[in-house]
């Protein structure tokens, strides 16, 4: 180790490098915490007869196969997470690491190789099991490698000659599971016996066709059935598909050069991301993430994250976490943790290498635990993703200031936006068959900005690259609800020089038979979606929702007072009806008819000084209805002239220095301000399940800075 990594002091009692949690059956955590594995014989003697240019060629064949494989899967399914995206596609090495990863959700693919070497270490030679071409199995359970209990995965093995030379694997958001609340959300949850199925690696076909058995134990254990089987049978498909295409390349190539070439492409790929690594600065880094909630209750909870940058290598250290709470589902595995970072790492800091495996082979992963984020077996984990996603927006944070001063600039942004608050509505859908799920807008989130662009509206999915939001005359006849308005709202994003993206903001009602929602999320009144550079954060996203209104009656009138946006509908208030601004994780509750859910998935972070921003770029967004006039005079200081609709320059600058005039008046030597911060400590039910202040895992900590290194 170096340097600056032997500074790091963990502390003592606690674990970081492995799961909060030991075997079990149909568990291994000590599976979950390899490197990719050392190559085999066979991959070997692929890797040495395989050349560079051929390799190249090779790893295009495996993208289009599993990019084939994602169109497959999105075409085939009838769930909405699957059908706009929120799902992935991959071929795995024979001894079970993701090597070829289609885009969507990375970090799906980086966490489900568990149960295949689980298979590998425990069932192959098992006579009762066994392993052979034609088998199918089903994993969801988050302690073995998986996210949380609604997200579900099909892999298949893929034989040639006898011999196993990868595996194929897909899934995704599938939704309801039998979990205490419609759609796999529970928010009440506080143990996993109360979030449905929890299946480690279940063969469920053989030879390609599904046991009648095991599908009715499936069927009988959720409450929708036909969607159910409609999307288990699609995943069996798809990866037939990718299984078919991977031995026809086996036909041309030989065995060897598959299973080497899998193996080649990890090695290849490590030795890229070391090489970037050398191109960044040396340093310590360090950010901090809080939520506000735990589950159902208000509180708040901490991840803070240190990036030691030395050399060709990363060490990502999660410490001084918050502990486990026992209160609701908002806990994460070493794993999951681990995992997620996929999802900046492969989209920006290592920006233009293969998305694989390899890229982790140069990052060692500390996370401590038992924490909300490195959490025992017991505790509920449906909402893991929470405090896995505010790991991912520390590193982004860090990655942008790593990335600053290299060549790969193009990388700096503000992190994409993750202040979540998920809508899950239940009921019968217009085709007369029950659903649980969210809608597509889910995957329609705001960028954050760049260090030389505003952020993109609308943009994506944050798990998952090239996700659709799907078309709403679809959506209005799968899901239980009817779509009123989509569209970019005013002043929804983080300011900045350059600004954040706007999400889709979505309006819809109950039906005439009502439905359930349930709803989960975070950063209800603190932002995950950092500025950077000085730019604002994304705002915040609570719970909002219209009960009792007469939208109906207004419809039917065509009342222009009818606004559907937030802006309009927070401000004006002309539906009648009682307006409800809530914590976004609550348990579900059945809605009537013309009661109105609105709903965005939040915006990015702005990047530099408000004051920088170009007048014109100010005036543009206010005449595109994303920026009010109001926010252009007060946050940005520029002044539009109410006779000629044009930025008064004079006006405008004296404005911004007068801005700068205060900033100098309110500004205080070091010495003072830290005395004044230090002294500062929040209510004491919010530090409930916080730990010990400000330092949770030590009572006593008078240390100006957060941080337990030398």
């Amino acid at each position: 180790m170096g340097r600056l990594r032997d500074s790091i002091r963990l502390h003592d009692g606690l674990i970081y490098d492995r799961h909060a949690y030991g075997k079990a059956p149909g568990r291994d955590p000590e599976l979950l915490i390899r490197s990719t594995e050392p190559p085999s014989p066979l991959e070997l003697a692929g890797m040495e007869s395989i050349s560079m240019v051929d390799l190249e060629v090779f790893r295009h064949k495996m993208n289009s196969i599993v990019e084939e494989a994602r169109d497959v899967y999105m075409s085939l399914s009838i769930s909405e997470g699957i059908i706009t995206g929120d799902m992935n596609a991959t071929v795995f090495t024979p001894e079970g690491d993701p090597a070829v990863v289609a885009t969507g959700i990375f970090f799906h693919s980086l966490l489900n190789y568990g149960p295949i070497k689980y298979v590998l270490e425990y069932y192959r030679d098992d006579p009762t099991v066994g392993l052979r071409d034609g088998d199918v199995y089903f994993f969801n359970d988050p302690t073995c490698g998986g996210v949380h209990t609604f997200d579900m995965f099909v892999f298949a093995p893929i034989f040639f000659e006898g011999e196993l030379i990868g595996w194929a694997e897909v899934g995704g958001h599938q939704g309801e599971c039998g979990s205490i609340s419609p759609g796999g959300f529970s928010p009440t949850a506080t143990t996993r016996w109360e979030e449905g199925l929890h299946v480690h690696a279940l063969r469920i076909a053989d030879n390609w066709e599904l046991r009648r058995d095991i599908l009715d134990f499936f069927l009988n254990s959720v409450r929708n059935p036909f969607v159910f089987a409609s999307d288990l049978k699609a995943r069996v498909a798809t990866v037939q598909r990718i299984r078919d295409r991977v031995i026809r390349e086996a036909e041309r190539r030989g065995k060897e050069q598959v299973a080497g070439g899998l193996r080649k492409i990890l090695s290849v790929t490590a030795d890229l991301a070391r090489q970037r690594l050398l191109q960044l600065n040396d340093g310590i880094y360090r950010n901090v993430m809080f939520n506000d909630g735990v589950g159902n209750d208000s509180g708040l909870v901490r991840v803070p994250t240190t990036v030691i940058k030395e050399g060709d290598s990363l060490t990502v250290l999660v410490q001084g976490v918050s502990p486990e709470n026992n209160r609701g589902p908002q806990h994460s595995t070493w794993h999951l943790m681990k995992a997620s970072m996929g999802v900046y790492l492969f989209t920006y800091f290592f920006r233009g290498l293969p998305a694989n495996m390899g890229l982790f082979d140069p990052i060692e992963v500390l996370v401590e635990g038992p924490s909300i984020a490195n959490c025992s077996a017991d505790v509920a984990h449906g909402e893991g993703t929470t405090i896995s996603a505010m790991l991912v927006q520390n590193v982004h944070v860090m990655g942008s200031k790593m990335l600053f001063g290299s060549e790969h600039r193009l990388g700096v942004s503000a992190p994409f936006a993750r202040n979540v608050t998920l809508y899950i509505q239940a009921g019968t859908n217009s085709y007369g068959y029950r659903t649980a799920n969210f809608s597509g807008a889910a995957n329609a989130a705001g960028q954050g900005a760049r260090f030389d662009l505003d952020g993109e509206h609308a943009a994506g999915f944050y798990w998952a690259s090239f996700t659709d939001a799907g078309e709403v005359e679809e959506s209005d006849m799968r899901l239980p609800t009817v779509t009123l308005a989509r569209m970019i709202d005013k002043d929804f994003h983080g300011f900045g020089k350059f600004r954040g993206g706007t999400p889709l903001m979505e309006v819809s009602m109950a039906p005439q038979g009502g439905c359930q929602m349930t709803s989960r999320g975070g950063s209800d009144r603190v932002s995950h979606n950092s500025g950077l550079f000085g730019g604002y954060a994304g705002p915040p996203n609570p719970r909002f929702v219209i009960r009792g209104t007469n939208a109906l009656e207004m419809l039917a009138d065509s009342d222009p007072r009818l606004k559907f946006s937030q802006y309009a509908l927070a401000k004006e208030q002309a539906i009648e009806g009682e307006y409800i601004f809530a914590t976004s994780s609550a348990a579900t509750e059945d809605f009537q008819a013309g009661d109105i859910f609105v709903y965005s998935i939040s915006a990015g972070g702005g990047y530099g000084d408000v004051l920088e921003r170009e007048p014109e770029a100010v005036l543009e967004d206010v005449r595109a209805e994303v920026l009010s006039a109001e926010t252009a005079r007060d946050v940005y200081h520029v002044v539009v002239d109410p006779h000629t609709d044009q930025v008064d320059q004079q006006a405008t600058t004296a404005a911004r220095a007068a801005e700068r005039d205060e900033r100098r008046e309110r500004g205080k030597p070091f010495g003072e301000f830290i005395q004044g911060w230090l002294s500062q400590r929040p209510r004491e039910d919010m530090l409930t399940y916080y730990g010990n202040w400000p330092e949770p895992r030590l009572e006593s900590y008078d240390k100006p800075y957060w941080g337990q290194y030398e």
